[in-house]
């Protein structure tokens, strides 16, 4: 075996290691992706398909690569002399990177659901006035020196003189409390 091959051997292992590790990337970003629930079903459907999309692809270029860096001398030896040889191993290495990194790109479209835009405004606020009444929903527009607050869909508005808290809160278990 040609100096020039074995370092293309050595260096096909070198990249292995690499796409062994965007395999494992991969696999945790599936993992740890705790979903947005509120992403319409559609988009949380394509997310998924890419993510596996994606981990195929991996697994298909490392595979690619790992053929280069460990070669399988028990079957049919393919036809051609030593320069051959190298240009095709140097064509596969070159084939296993550029789908390696197709998987990251694919990766990073399906992670971008993410950043979809949620519907239904803003986030979800307490507000607790000094007579006791208090009001769970998002805050909207209001006049000046008042707060309003959405509460299903329609507009509390509370002097702010009369508020004595506000609070976000995760999520609106009661529209509206006290008397």
């Amino acid at each position: 075996m040609s100096e020039r091959l074995a370092e293309l051997r050595v260096s096909a292992r070198g990249w292995h290691s690499v796409q062994l590790a965007v395999i494992g990337f991969i696999g945790l970003c599936g993992v740890l992706q705790g979903g947005r629930p509120d992403n319409p079903m559609w988009l949380q459907v394509w997310a998924g398909v890419l993510a596996l999309v994606a981990l195929a692809i991996a697994c298909l270029a490392t595979f690619v690569v790992a053929l280069v860096a460990w070669p399988l001398y028990g079957g049919r030896q393919p036809a051609g002399d030593e320069a051959a040889q190298l240009e095709r191993d140097g064509r596969r290495l070159k084939q296993g990177l550029f789908l390696t990194f197709l998987a990251l790109a694919i990766l990073a479209l399906a992670t971008a659901s993410g950043w979809w835009p949620q519907e239904g405004g803003g986030e979800q606020v307490s507000v607790q006035a000094s007579d006791g009444q208090g009001w769970c929903g998002t805050l909207t527009q209001g006049e000046a020196g008042s707060l309003s607050v959405s509460v299903d869909g329609s507009p509390v508005v509370v002097a702010l003189q009369d508020v004595a808290a506000i609070r976000p809160v995760a999520s609106r278990a009661r529209t509206f409390i006290g008397g």
